[in-house]
């Protein structure tokens, strides 16, 4: 019989991508059977004219800001910089421009080239603690006039962007890569069928855009009425408040979200949580 802090006898299903094989580890530490079903690839885009571009203002001088939303995208950028600029040119110049990182996974990736880090967006790192980290540190405090490039991640964060033209900054998006769904299809639809057939207690969301993919197969797979109504009985996790928007924009009640959005202290509080809900 399960325990309150066990995942024993418990079906999870993950749609996790880039950490599929880590977030399986992980459930199955906890005692799951767990369903591994991605949901994503991060494609780079063949045209960086946008990087370029931004490129072209930053060794101008036109830019003080940049806000790195994500490691991947800060890693794609600074490589793609690097085909056209030597290394040491381009961390001269990002050392004279003010850096904001969102959250931990940009700040690795700056460090490891040791780019200097000026201000560090707080969990949960959703574009609400950008503006207020922004808005509280007296250096960003006016952005009237600021030349503020954003590296983007999948699609654009209109919220963010409104907010920050409103604050009277001038925006230079610089999207690095999308998001599309895997080449192979196959291992979400199985996922998605294993819960239209009831065989699933809990699924653990990690992304908006992954919860917006896993809506479109399943369409393909039965309806997406079907699968709304087949998520009624699992226990629904989301890593967080950006994740649980939009799982709610789909009409998926959440269940749980963890006190912190990470993978291990996610999968952690699931297995705290969830039993009682399975088993109750």
């Amino acid at each position: 019989m399960a325990t309150t802090k066990s995942l024993d006898q418990i079906t999870a299903l993950a749609f996790e991508s880039r950490m599929a094989d880590s977030t399986a580890q992980l459930l199955q530490r906890k005692g799951a059977k767990t369903i591994s079903a991605p949901s994503m690839q991060e494609v780079p885009l063949d045209d960086h004219s946008a990087v370029f571009s931004f490129a072209e203002k930053l060794f101008d001088g036109e830019i003080d800001i940049l806000l790195c939303t994500t490691g991947v995208g800060t890693d794609m950028m600074i490589k793609t910089l690097k085909t056209k600029y030597d290394f040491d040119q381009i961390f001269e110049q990002l050392s004279n421009i003010m850096i904001v990182a969102r959250g931990p996974k940009p700040s690795k990736v700056l460090r490891g080239l040791d780019i200097p880090i000026d201000i560090k967006v707080p969990e949960p790192n959703t574009w609400k603690e950008i503006l207020t980290t922004l808005d509280e540190d007296e250096r960003t405090a006016n952005l009237e006039g600021k030349k503020l490039a954003i590296q983007e991640y999948g699609e654009a964060n209109e919220k963010l962007n409104s907010e920050l033209r409103k604050r009277g900054a001038e925006l230079i998006q610089t999207p690095i890569y999308r998001w599309m769904l895997p080449d192979d299809l196959e291992p979400l639809k199985k996922g998605i069928q294993s819960i239209l057939d009831k065989e699933v207690d809990v699924a653990l969301f990690t992304s908006k855009t992954q919860v917006h993919h896993v809506m479109q197969v399943a369409d393909m797979v039965a309806s997406k009425e079907d699968f709304r109504d087949a998520l009624q009985d699992v226990f629904i996790a989301s890593i967080g408040p950006v994740c649980t928007g939009g799982l709610e924009s789909h009409g998926i009640a959440v269940d749980f979200e963890p006190s912190r959005p990470k993978l291990a202290i996610f999968i952690n509080e699931v297995a705290e949580q969830a039993p009682a809900y399975v088993n109750g």
